[in-house]
């Protein structure tokens, strides 16, 4: 697969049977000649036999071919030969009186939600992959895809079966104190191998990504939610999980999350950029003493956790302890100060997070990919106790995006979040089951007053802002203010979701969402249609995959026929909503700069005295 693509690089990330240091071959024409340059690629049994390297020095607007090869082979590995286009960069269209800034035109598609179930229910998958690859491979810069990338499928793999199954040895320490890592490990081998088209879209079309629910376990709340804590010695880990409604399987999925993100983090995670090398996730063996608020760890260096990097302290599942730990200081090498005491005396295996927001830039357009489920808190309200203060972001990411998106001299703001803004997801499924009291409302609508400060930084910037979510298996656009958007894309392959999924919002029309009232200008199916009236197309289908381009500038060739790029005075996102089916344009709609500028949307006095507004 390929990801992080810049005018310069891009990361090549493989997975082998085995252990072993693989060459990258990577060259301007097909043959694997021109301009000729190889790099190493190690694959290790610790990150289930993956790896990825990131290859530097190309040039800008660039098509290359790529292949991988094994010692001793000279060609590419099983003669696969693949090609990827590398960013421009401005330097390629710089007119000192036509395009000074260099202004260029990108596009990218934007998606989530994959589930495979069909694999074990139905004989046909949505063919979005096979489609997007047929129209799209070549066509577009990147992909962003937007959460869910997997469903839990294989998560019944324990650590011993991995082990046999690929004839290790001796199982590494990851494994055994990241207890379920090796099944969310062949969740991911399951979805490469089970949609062939997505495993070849991505080793052609470079990604970045964001995790929500389903990386971990469906709908996982409370993973930032210090205090959450539960006994749970003696008890089944995972045990029909899914099926379960009650507090030990809430804290159950909180505390799943570094053993679920240490997988993505070898599957997924190293497509997107980070600004130097990125803390991993570490886990930890020790013992806690009862009422002691002090963790200690002979083996560990707790000096070296950066703390724009680190999230919270969990005791994973199976202990009296287990549970989500606040960290108060870093008292030194072996000995960390947690805001919480333990309960019980006890070994625990313990895990410390990390964070894994990013950004990015591309000509004028700035990214921001979110990170809405590791450091979220819990939305269950105790019986008797007043509503807490929750959060998605938490306090570290919600400042580096503010701060982002204040200093950003982009014309153009996207802030990838993996849940909608204005739509809730509520699945009246699960309605009535104790979890999530009336309603789960699983995106930015349950948390009203943190997503008032991002609504309304984002207004005062006078700059399209566009949120692209994901989640709730409908796509849409909404117009929450001048120039700033909730654009839902998806999903890839994903049942659809019913109308009341989507908190009765209409399919096109005014919307009270919380405390704001929007503007949804199009949405995609509304209703399930239970019949299977085509084979080809089972009713509860409706496949979207969005293109999105950032409209730059436009070419008039100058007299000697060689290109002469001039920059728009306002430049234009355009969005295009396509059937997964048949690639068909089902949608599409045009903002430009101008839209969120206020004296744009002022009309001059003299115009108002014209069309009679007043005497």
């Amino acid at each position: 697969m390929l990801g992080n693509v810049t005018a310069h690089s891009v990361r090549v990330w493989a997975r082998t049977a085995f252990p072993t240091t693989l060459r990258v071959i990577i060259a301007k024409d097909i043959e694997l000649v021109e301009d000729r340059h190889e790099f190493e690629l190690i694959t290790r049994l610790t990150d289930d036999f993956t790896g990825w390297v990131e290859i530097a020095n190309l040039s800008p607007g660039s098509r290359y071919y790529y292949a991988l090869a094994g010692s001793g082979q000279e060609n590419g590995l099983s003669g696969f030969v693949r090609s990827f286009r590398t960013l421009s960069a401005a330097e390629l269209f710089i007119d000192e009186e036509l395009n000074p800034d260099g202004l260029f035109n990108f596009a990218f598609e934007a998606g989530s939600c994959n589930d495979q179930s069909w694999r074990t229910t139905r004989q046909n998958m949505p063919p979005t992959y096979a489609t997007m690859r047929r129209r799209l491979a070549g066509k577009i810069d990147f992909q962003i895809l937007n959460g869910d990338f997997i469903y839990e499928d294989g998560r019944d793999v324990t650590a011993s079966d991995w082990a046999d199954k690929f004839g290790v040895v001796e199982v590494p320490a990851n494994v055994r104190y990241a207890q379920g890592l090796t099944g969310v490990w062949e969740n991911y081998r399951l979805y490469l191998d089970g949609d062939q088209e997505m495993a070849e879209f991505l080793a052609e079309v470079p990604f970045f990504a964001t995790l929500d629910d389903h990386e971990i376990l469906n709908d996982v709340t409370g993973s930032g939610q210090s205090g959450l804590r539960t006994d749970a010695r003696n008890k089944p880990f995972q045990q029909d999980i899914a099926s379960r409604f009650d507090f030990d399987a809430e804290v159950e999925r909180a505390v799943f999350r570094d053993p679920a993100l240490a997988a993505w983090d070898d599957y997924v995670g190293w497509c997107n950029p980070s600004d130097g090398p990125r803390q991993d996730i570490h886990f930890g063996e020790t013992r806690v003493e009862q009422g002691s608020d002090i963790l200690r760890d002979p083996t560990a260096d707790f000096t070296l956790l950066e703390p724009d990097q680190t999230s919270n302290l969990h005791v994973l599942w199976g202990f009296g302890n287990t549970g989500v730990y606040d960290i108060a200081e870093i008292i030194g090498p072996h000995e960390i100060r947690l805001a919480e005491r333990f309960s019980i005396s006890e070994n625990v295996h313990y895990s410390i997070g990390n964070q894994r927001f990013a950004s990015f830039k591309v000509s004028n357009a700035e990214f921001f990919l979110i990170d809405v489920r590791s450091n979220r808190t819990s939305q269950e309200v105790p019986e008797g106790s007043e509503r807490r203060h929750s959060a998605l972001l938490g306090a570290t990411q919600m400042e580096w995006l503010q701060a982002g998106m204040r200093e950003s001299t982009a014309s153009f703001i996207f802030i990838v979040s993996p849940v909608n803004v204005v739509l809730p997801h509520d699945n009246g499924v699960w309605y009535g089951q104790g979890v999530f009291g009336d309603s789960k409302n699983d995106g930015w609508t349950s948390q009203l007053e943190e997503r008032a400060q991002i609504l309304d930084l984002a207004e005062a910037l006078e700059k399209p802002v566009i949120f692209l979510s994901a989640d709730l298996h409908r796509s849409f656009m909404a117009r929450i203010a001048p120039g700033v958007y909730d654009v839902g894309t998806g999903p890839h392959s994903s049942r659809v979701h019913r109308l009341g999924d989507a908190g009765g919002s209409p399919p096109s029309g005014w919307y009270e969402s919380g405390d704001r009232l929007v503007n949804i200008i199009w949405s995609s199916n509304q209703y399930r249609n239970d019949s299977d009236r085509d084979d080809r197309r089972p009713g509860n289908d409706w496949p979207i995959y969005t293109v999105i381009r950032v409209n730059n500038a436009y070419n008039v060739p100058a007299r000697d026929g060689s290109d002469r790029w001039i920059a728009f005075p306002e430049p234009q996102l355009i969005f295009e909503f396509y059937d997964g089916f048949t690639g068909d344009l089902v949608f599409a709609n045009a903002i430009s700069t101008s839209e969120a500028k206020q004296e744009a949307r002022a009309v001059p006095m003299e115009t108002v005295k014209l069309l009679g507004g007043i005497d």
